[in-house]
Parts: C-alpha cells; sequence; structure tokens
C-alpha cells in the first residue's frame, strides 16, 4: 500500500525542520579563520533570521550579518528581503568586503510605516572575485537600503546587487587555501591564496581545482602561469578510492600522450600540492581515466618535493611531509656594533657571539645570508658612502660596484643568483657569480609617483618585492623574462585607509611567509603590524616591553619575530605570546635579517 502524498510530504518536511535545527550558528565576532579537512561534517550554518518585530535598522544590519554565508544562494540573507524582492536580487556580483564597523542609520525623514530608508556606511577593503581571490580596493561603501512594511513586519524592498560582508564574517564562512602555479621562468612553485567556502565540505575538493583551474589572478600576471591548458576541467567530481587515494579526473587537455613528461609532471605538481592545503595527502590524477604521469597512479606530496631542486624543495612555504623530518635552516644574522652575527635559534637563551661572519668589511650596517646559508651580503660604510660586499659565510667578503650615500638591507632570490637592495632610493639588482656581483637591469618605471623606497625585501618564492617609501608598504609583483631581464609590474599601497585600518609610518617590512608581511614603525599603539599580501587582513601582535619607534624587523616561517625598538633587540616566538623577550647583546642600532 502507497503511503498518500500528504504523508509523504509531512515526512519530507519533518525530516528538513530537523536538519534545520542541527545546525550551529556561527558568532559575528569571531576573529578565528576555522580551517577544516575535506569531509568535516562541522560547517558554519547560516546565522538565524529576523527576529520577532524587527525594525528597519536590526533588519538592514542582519541582512547584512548573514551575507557572509552563501549556502543554497544566500538564503540566509535572502529572509530578510520581501519574498518579490528575494526572488529578484542579484547576489552574484562580487561580494563588496568592509570592515567590522559597518553604520547603519535612517536616511532623514524616513523610518515611519510603511516604508522607511536605511543609509549603510563602511570602510571598504575590496571585493572578492568569483575564483575566491582577493582584490584590495579600499575606498567608503554608502548606499542606501529601503524597506517596507506588511502587516506589521518590516523587510528589505530595494538594494544594490551583490553582498556586503564584514571581514570578520568572511573570516567565518571561508578558508584560505594556497592554489599552487608555476614561476613563468624556472618552473618553481608559486601559491596564491584564494578565500574558499567552507560549505558544503563535501565538495571542498572539486571546489579547489575548479579555482585551480580557473590560472593565476591578475596580481600574479607575468610571474606565473599554468601547466594546465585553458579549457582543461574535471571529467567528473573528485572521488575516493577505497583505498583512501583521492581521485581526479582531468578532460579537454588533449590525449595524455601528446604531453610531454615535463608538462605532465607539472600538472601533477599543481594538482597535489594545491589538495594537500585542504588536508589530502594522496591523489590519482588522470586525463580521460589514463594515468596522468606515466608508471604512477599516485602521487603524494613527498613524490613532488622529491622532484623538485634541493633549494625549492626546502623552502618554508610549500606543503611538507609529514612522514619526513624538517630540514635544517640556516640561522638569522645581527649586524650590531658593525659586525655581522649570527642569532642563536633560541635568541634569549644566549647572546649572540662568535666570529664574525665575514671578514673585510670594517664597518657593517646591513647583511642577510643566502637561502642556503652558504653566502652572506653586507652593507658596509666607508669614507665614501655605502657598499654591497659578498662572500662565503664565515670568510673574506669581495667589494661589488653596487654604492651609493646609503644601500639598504640586501634580499636575495630563492635560488641565490641575485641579491637586490636599495641604492640612494631606488631598487637595484645585482647578480652573483661566486663572490662577484654585477649590476643587472631592472625596469622600476611603475615606481614613478610613490617616492624614493628605503627598504625592498623579495618574498620567499621571489616572485613579489615588497618596499617602504614614505612610511608605506608597496608590494609589486616581479616579472621575468627568459632573456634574463626583470621588471615590477604594477605597483599597489598595502592597506591605505583611514587611521586603525591603515598602515602607515613604517620604517621597516619583511616577509613572514610567501603571502604574509610584518611592517614595523611609527603607527601609535600598533609598532609592529602584521598584513596578508593581499590587503585583507591586518592584526598587532603584543607590543608589552617595546618602546616606539621600532626601526626594524626580521621574520620567516615558524622562526621567531625580532624586531629593533629604542631598548635593543627583541625576540617574539613563532607561536606569539603575550610579551617581547630581550635579546642579549643587542642595541637599538642593530639590524636582524633571516636567509633570504
Amino acid at each position: 500500500m502507497r503511503p498518500s502524498r500528504r504523508r509523504v510530504l509531512a515526512l519530507v518536511l519533518g525530516l528538513v525542520a530537523l536538519l534545520l535545527a542541527g545546525c550551529a550558528t556561527v558568532p559575528g565576532s569571531s576573529d578565528v579563520t576555522v580551517l577544516r579537512r575535506v569531509g568535516d561534517p562541522a560547517e558554519p550554518s547560516a546565522p538565524p533570521g529576523p527576529a520577532r518585530g524587527a525594525g528597519p535598522l536590526e533588519i538592514v544590519r542582519g541582512w547584512i550579518l548573514a551575507s557572509g554565508a552563501t549556502a543554497e544562494r544566500h538564503s540566509a540573507a535572502r529572509a530578510f528581503l520581501s519574498p518579490a524582492t528575494a526572488g529578484s536580487w542579484d547576489d552574484g556580483a562580487s561580494p563588496t568586503v568592509v570592515s567590522d564597523r559597518v553604520d547603519t542609520t535612517f536616511v532623514s525623514g524616513s523610518g515611519q510605516s510603511p516604508d522607511a530608508a536605511v543609509r549603510v556606511r563602511a570602510d571598504k577593503l575590496g571585493t572578492l572575485r568569483p575564483d575566491g581571490a582577493f582584490v584590495a580596493d579600499p575606498g567608503t561603501v554608502d548606499v542606501t537600503v529601503r524597506l517596507s512594511q506588511d502587516n506589521g513586519v518590516w523587510r528589505i524592498a530595494d538594494l544594490p546587487p551583490g553582498t556586503i560582508v564584514r571581514r570578520t564574517d568572511l573570516r567565518a564562512n571561508t578558508r584560505p587555501v594556497r592554489i599552487w602555479f608555476l614561476a613563468a621562468v624556472g618552473g618553481a612553485p608559486v601559491g596564491e591564496t584564494r578565500y574558499l567556502a567552507t560549505s558544503p565540505a563535501r565538495s571542498v575538493a572539486s571546489r579547489v581545482l575548479d579555482e585551480l583551474l580557473s590560472g593565476p589572478s591578475e596580481d600574479l600576471r607575468g610571474a606565473a602561469l599554468s601547466a594546465l591548458p585553458p579549457g582543461a576541467m574535471l571529467r567528473s567530481a573528485v572521488g575516493t578510492s577505497p583505498d583512501g587515494v583521492t581521485t581526479v579526473d582531468l578532460t579537454r587537455i588533449g590525449p595524455v600522450d601528446a604531453l610531454d613528461e615535463g608538462r605532465r609532471t607539472e600538472i601533477a605538481q599543481q594538482i597535489v600540492l594545491t589538495l594537500a592545503g585542504v588536508g589530502i595527502d594522496r591523489v590519482a590524477p588522470s586525463v580521460d581515466g589514463e594515468p596522468l604521469v606515466a608508471g604512477r597512479t599516485e602521487l603524494g606530496v613527498a613524490d613532488v618535493l622529491a622532484a623538485l631542486p634541493p633549494l625549492v624543495r626546502e623552502r618554508r612555504d610549500l606543503p611538507s611531509d609529514s612522514a619526513s623530518s624538517p630540514a635544517a635552516t640556516p640561522p638569522a644574522v645581527v649586524v650590531t656594533g658593525g659586525r655581522v652575527l649570527t642569532v642563536p635559534e633560541n635568541p634569549t637563551a644566549a647572546s649572540s657571539g662568535g666570529p664574525d661572519l665575514v671578514t673585510g668589511v670594517d664597518d657593517a650596517r646591513s647583511a642577510s645570508l643566502s637561502p642556503d646559508g652558504r653566502d652572506v651580503a653586507v652593507v658596509g660604510n666607508g669614507p665614501d658612502g655605502m657598499r654591497l660586499w659578498v662572500g662565503r659565510s664565515g670568510a673574506a667578503a669581495t667589494p661589488s660596484p653596487v654604492a651609493g650615500r646609503f644601500v639598504g638591507r640586501p634580499s636575495w632570490t630563492p635560488d641565490g643568483n641575485e641579491v637586490w637592495t636599495v641604492v640612494d632610493g631606488r631598487p637595484v639588482r645585482a647578480a652573483r657569480a661566486g663572490s662577484v656581483l654585477t649590476p643587472v637591469a631592472l625596469d622600476t618605471a611603475t615606481l614613478a609617483g610613490y617616492g624614493p623606497p628605503t627598504t625592498l625585501r623579495l618574498s620567499p618564492d621571489g616572485t613579489k618585492v615588497a618596499l617602504v617609501a614614505d612610511g608605506r608598504v608597496l608590494v609589486a609583483t616581479v616579472v621575468r623574462d627568459t632573456g634574463g631581464g626583470a621588471r615590477l609590474g604594477p605597483v599597489r599601497v598595502l592597506r591605505p585607509g583611514p587611521v586603525g585600518e591603515a598602515l602607515a609610518g613604517v620604517l621597516d617590512v619583511t616577509w613572514s611567509q610567501t603571502d604574509r608581511l610584518v611592517a614595523v614603525g611609527t603607527a601609535l599603539g600598533r609598532p609592529v603590524q602584521i598584513a596578508s599580501v593581499d590587503g585583507l587582513e591586518l592584526d598587532s601582535p603584543t607590543t608589552t616591553n617595546l618602546t616606539p619607534p621600532v626601526t626594524a624587523v626580521a621574520a620567516a616561517p615558524e622562526r621567531p619575530t625580532l624586531v629593533v625598538d629604542q631598548g635593543g633587540l627583541w625576540s617574539l616566538p613563532a607561536s606569539g605570546g603575550d610579551v617581547w623577550s630581550s635579546v642579549p647583546g643587542g642595541s637599538n642600532s642593530s639590524v636582524p635579517a633571516y636567509p633570504g
């Protein structure tokens, strides 16, 4: 006997009610980005709908708070709209990301039944592109939302296209994922952060691969490319084999045997490294059902890392192979009292000491070890100004033609073949051959109008450069050509804006990770600030024990952060902490640096 339609409908509605009741509310004030592995059932659920008797201001605020939840075409946000508006609202436009403070006020003369108009104002940080890349575009959001009342219930009747999402809500409903491409010259892995919606968790792997297939963003134009040809797509949803291997079958690539071995290896590298960021460590990549890499039906992070050059595979920004021991990393150095010394792994346990890392430089002002720790570049002061020297660590250094009234702290490319610095307000690039440095061309035309830079630091992957000019942090892509030339791409001011939301008064900057910078300076109450390279995040660690201004900084993945203030050299553990600890032997003129 078949159940009646009414009984089936009741059962379905009951099941839906149970599912909705099991959802948990995501706090709107959370400052934590929750990272989940693929398949983790704990997903952020939609915020609660409109409260009974809510007025126009509460309705508009509720719509903004719910706009971060993307599930079911922003069903949580649509609950604050009238039925007609909910059906016609275009939520597909790129979300506008704003600071956590959003002001909602009645438009003059509004607020009375049956209609109302609410003005929404907030500091704009940028937009989130469809591929998940955040594009900084600082400004002001100032829009009017109109509401109507029906039977005593207020709902939004007219609003602009797209969503307005607070940074906190974006954090709570997305996870940052690294999508891996290839350096345009040399082919080393290049990662780019995308923000992936955490719901539904079951499709995270497929969605992260969709973003890989979309290619590098405009921010990496000229610096990175993808081995995946245009038009490539998933042939089927990402699956899991009985033995726990994630299966990825591609199509529209062409016959797999038409791809040379190097190209197939590069595609596999991009897939494996990208999926490692969402907790997948075993992948079976294929093209139209055929193994992507001949003779290898399964690949893991260890396989990909083993195929990379030694200096590349040891980069700390790459996904790690949990089964292997971390490679030893060269120490930080500090220039103090004209000497170049190493900093102990635990900076506060003992004073910097031992012999100078170089000889022949009488009055060192700054220095940096090469990424492998074998060589050291030193800026020395002399009667005619400053000069850049280079040599083996622990041996005599050789002077280079790079000289001027002021030479900034040197920065190495990841392969150790070039040293970059600032000479009298202009970036300079020098190629190394043994102990000889030779200046080579660097096109910096895009820096015109930003003021002369005083600090330059190359990112750990070598695709970007951060500079300090007029108290601001500038970021530009490093574009290389196959003939050995290099130029700076379009320049972007990192985190301009109002006080409290901007990077200002900066004296020094460095990379703590490939996608994260630490800036120090004179900002009141915020002499040390940590910013994501895309400009979305800006945080300040503790300032306890520091005496501003803070004049120099050194940082690296999983290493203590070192800063210099009016009291000397200080250290903060990589895990964070409540206070900065003094590093014995430092002074207020010290200049620290990690390799690179």
